[in-house]
């Protein structure tokens, strides 16, 4: 908002300097993409496996409860069910993370130190 009687003026500031990269880094050519079998990768989805099958332990034992609207097979079915369909899309997230990580599209720029 600016009135008619003052004549304030934002002050000019210099802008900071962009650095700009002189080449952009690549990989080198003898390095080879392992794709969906990297190691950790599989590491990673053998852990999310393991702990998938804990929590289907886990529903089995504590979980599964006949009511008069639900039969218990039917309690462990929807149970299998919620906890399969979790663990699934947690692990894709997890997966989805982990491998953009592996391709960076932004590479940092490093600035030297002033001393």
């Amino acid at each position: 908002f600016r009135s008619s009687s003052s004549s304030f003026t934002a002050p000019r500031h210099a802008a900071p300097p962009i650095l700009l990269p002189r080449s952009i880094p690549h990989a080198p050519a003898r390095m080879t993409c392992m794709g969906f079998f990297a190691p950790g990768l599989v590491t990673g989805s053998m852990c999310w496996l393991a702990l998938a099958c804990v929590a289907t332990f886990v529903q089995n034992m504590l979980f599964v409860k006949e009511t008069p609207k639900i039969t218990l097979a039917e309690s462990r079915q929807l149970g299998l069910i919620v906890v399969w369909m979790s663990m699934t899309c947690m692990w894709l997230f997890w997966a989805f993370v982990y491998m953009h990580q592996l391709v960076p599209l932004i590479y940092p720029v490093h600035t030297p130190v002033l001393e």
